[in-house]
């Protein structure tokens, strides 16, 4: 108990250090707390999953022309060569539709804007989501059966019994057979409503299949179903992908135009890496997991640094209590305790400032902290975390403490070791390294998000929205533009078949063309649109015509400049044949290539076409308008009555194109700004610890300062003796940290096709930007001490 008291005591004399030891540690383990968090929510994604170690997912590579094109579905009959393939335990097939529309039976509530899915029966034996209403191995005893989420339960049937109830989907009644917990946040599959496959299978059937594929268990061109499987204990997933990639390619006779080898990506690791094996979101949780890290480490740097630093001023206590009777072994314990009661003080404010700001955390991340923290492996994280943290900030101060002889300790005749303050120094210039390295990645990021929301896209996505009509508006979408256009506030009016301009995904390689060679394959984009898109969205024709809203346009296509490479067309390129799909066409013209997926991918090959609505049912629904930022009110009342003559029943929705090309990135962006506020938070308690050291170095020299100053020292002159060394060690930290900072943001920004570089003007930057908040940091102390009376400081003397 004593040595609580002697703790507190302690703490109580000397204030100003009190503030700074606990000031420091509670900030850093605030920060440190809430990144680890997030570290851990990320690393969590998929893994509450029971068997997620043996759940893997498909993805389909290509060849294309020596680079290999990674895709996120594959084709259907997968599901059937996995009976016969021994290693297989279940497999699971997807097929999931966004933006979908729900309503009870009379049409008194309507839910757009859902994702629905349809689904194999081992979907819920596979995964682990939790049924609290229905048979958890008989929900789909029919194929009109709907499983909804809990959410949407409520929103139709209030808290009343919900099994039995029907919902109107696609103007046909499903009976709700089961009711799921909402998806875990953590969890990458995010749906509304659940169907079974057997209602996709018989939908699929009603449209004639895909050419001489009448099922979809035949269907080999259609690489549509995200598809899971299930391994059994000790199973090889490379021997496993091989043998679905033979079984596929012995159906298609190995035709060197069909080749695809399938893939198998463990279902853990599906968040942070995508298909085609771009770890760009993986190195940003390393990157937050080392800033968690060096938020610890700069912390009890502080704290270590200051300790040892003021261990001058304790000397003659430790060698006061060794003269009464305390031996070393006590004066540990005792600083021991000590470092404990402040950093138990700490950890105390840093869970209150944790719990104060959570809504700023949920916020700026776009994660909930109470939900990351429901989670006990982050709890076992923190703790091993904090214990190494305690470690390192009682024991190398209290054997420095403890270690002062007696006789030199009375007599004031200790002085700091040379290896003492050589680590002292080491361990500054580590924080400032590590603050450089910090400021120089918030300028690149911010740097690199600006460019990805200003750069050229190749079209204006500015004051343009869509509005997806109902599938049969497809027929009347010459009336309906017409209509449209005589709106004096509307520039332009187009109907495609596209949902997204910045993610236009539907990929094919069922294309031939003059001059390619035996083999060739190309895995190119494709899209339905009207003569009215490409003026709308003003792309770019580099050569030919647009299509020009006539019957003729059913043979004509237009290919970008990506495509016109790729294929290896020679000029002229307008006027050559090609088969799209087995229909014969001419390509009328070439568009200037334009971004239409994620800017971390480059352009790929892209055709535009003008007949899918007539043969494969893709029809051009989505109405693109062109309008004014003082017209937009006004355009878009206008289409909402074009569109209540025809959706009387579905909710009027809108999307501007640059608000869903920002939603693409707002998750990196979330990220960006996430990263900044804990640089900042490393910064400031970097400066807190160097606050500290300027102010003991201040009172240590105190007298030196008086007598220099008697002697006629000026106060500029005082001031930059104080500061020179510090700006030296900041210095030092700038020229370690600029080369390893260049690395590591190079690095991060690989994974981007569009990217900015680091450059010299960057590191510069970042550098002068340590060394002035070094200099602010220091040279309040400094100032204060050099205007300081030196009567005061000398009339000891």
């Amino acid at each position: 108990m004593n040595y609580f008291k002697i703790a507190w005591r302690n703490l109580k004399q000397n204030k100003f250090y009190s503030i700074i030891h606990i000031s420091g540690l509670a900030i850093g383990l605030a920060a440190a707390i809430m990144v680890l968090a997030w570290v851990q929510s990320e690393k969590s994604f998929d893994t509450f999953h029971k068997d997620y170690k043996d759940i893997y997912v498909f993805n389909a590579q290509f060849n294309i022309n020596g680079e290999n094109r990674v895709w996120g579905g594959v084709p259907g009959p997968l599901a059937v060569y996995s009976k016969s393939i021994s290693e297989v335990g279940k497999l699971v097939r997807i097929n999931s539709e966004s933006n979908q529309t729900i309503s009870d039976i009379d049409r008194d509530k309507i839910l757009g804007g859902l994702t629905v899915a349809a689904v194999d029966n081992g979907f819920f034996s596979l995964f682990d989501f939790n049924v609290i209403e229905g048979q958890r191995n008989h929900l789909f005893p029919d194929v009109n059966s709907v499983v909804i989420t809990k959410s949407m339960a409520n929103k139709f049937f209030g808290d009343h019994n919900v099994l039995g109830k029907t919902l109107k989907y696609r103007n046909e009644n499903f009976t709700v057979t089961g009711v799921l917990e909402d998806f875990p946040e953590n969890s990458s599959l995010q749906y509304d409503a659940i169907f079974p496959m057997a209602l996709y299978s018989k939908e699929f059937k009603a449209g004639g299949g895909n050419g001489d594929w009448k099922t979809i268990d035949e269907d080999l061109g259609n690489y549509s179903f995200q598809t899971f499987v299930k391994l059994h204990a000790n199973a090889d997933a490379n021997k496993v992908a091989n043998k679905f990639t033979k079984r596929y390619m012995d159906v298609r006779n190995n035709d060197p135009a069909s080749k695809v080898e399938f893939k198998l990506q463990n279902l853990a690791d599906m968040h942070l890496i995508t298909p085609d094996g771009n770890k760009s979101a993986y190195r940003m949780v390393q990157v937050f997991l080392l800033v968690a890290i060096l938020l610890l480490a700069i912390a009890s740097i502080n704290y270590i640094n200051l300790s040892t630093a003021r261990s001058l001023t304790r000397a003659k206590e430790v060698g006061v209590r060794k003269v009464v009777g305390a031996n070393k072994k006590q004066l540990f314990f005792q600083f021991i305790i000590e470092t404990i009661v402040l950093f138990s003080i700490a950890l105390i404010i840093a869970l209150v400032l944790v719990f104060l700001l959570k809504p700023f955390y949920n916020s700026v991340s776009g994660r909930h902290l109470e939900t990351s923290f429901g989670n006990t492996s982050i709890w076992s994280t923190i703790g091993f975390a904090l214990l190494g943290m305690l470690m390192a900030v009682s024991i190398y101060p209290a054997m420095v403490l403890s270690a002062f002889k007696p006789l030199p300790s009375l007599k004031g005749k200790i002085a700091s070791g040379v290896g003492i303050v050589a680590l002292r120094k080491a361990l500054v210039v580590f924080q400032f390294a590590v603050s450089v390295i910090l400021i120089v990645g918030t300028l690149v990021i911010s740097s690199q998000m600006k460019h990805i929301r200003k750069m050229d896209l190749g079209y204006d996505k500015d004051y343009v929205f869509s509005v997806s009509f109902p599938i049969e508006a497809a027929k009347n979408a010459n009336a309906i533009k017409s209509e449209l256009e005589k709106e004096p506030s509307i520039q332009m009016v187009s109907a495609t078949g596209i949902g997204d301009m910045s993610q236009l995904d539907s990929e094919t390689s069922d294309l031939e063309w003059s001059g390619q060679i035996q083999g060739q394959n190309l895995l190119i984009a494709q899209a339905s649109i009207d003569n009215n898109f490409i003026p709308t969205m003003k792309m770019q024709l580099v050569e030919g015509a647009n299509f020009s809203g006539l019957p003729s346009d059913k043979t004509s296509y237009i290919v970008n400049e990506t495509a016109v490479k790729e294929m290896g067309l020679n000029e002229p390129i307008v006027g050559q044949k090609i088969k799209f799909h087995n229909n014969e066409g001419t390509i009328i013209g070439v568009v200037k290539d334009f971004n239409f997926k994620s800017l971390r991918d480059p352009i790929s090959p892209l055709l535009f076409n003008s007949n899918w609505g007539t043969q494969w049912g893709w029809g051009q629904n989505i109405f693109y308008v062109r309008t004014t930022a003082g017209e937009a009110q006004k355009t878009i009342a206008a289409v909402k009555k074009q569109y209540d003559k025809i959706a009387t029943d579905i909710p009027f929705s809108y999307q501007f194109v640059d608000k869903q090309f920002e939603a693409k990135y707002e998750a990196d962006t979330k990220t960006g700004n996430l990263f900044n506020f804990f640089a900042a938070l490393t910064i400031f308690i970097s400066c807190l610890g160097l606050l500290g050291l300027t102010t003991y170095t201040a009172r240590v020299r105190i007298k030196e300062i008086g007598v220099r100053k008697v002697l006629g020292a000026s106060v500029n002159n005082l001031v930059k003796l104080l500061v020179k060394d510090f700006i030296f060690l900041v210095i030092l930290a700038i020229l370690i940290a600029s080369p390893i900072a260049w690395w590591l943001m190079d690095s991060w920004l690989s994974s981007y096709a569009y990217r900015i570089q680091v450059s010299w003007q960057i590191l510069l930057l970042a550098g002068c930007s340590a060394v002035v908040i070094a200099l602010l940091t220091v040279s309040f102390q400094a100032i204060k001490a050099a205007i300081a009376n030196p009567i005061k400081s000398l009339r000891t003397e």
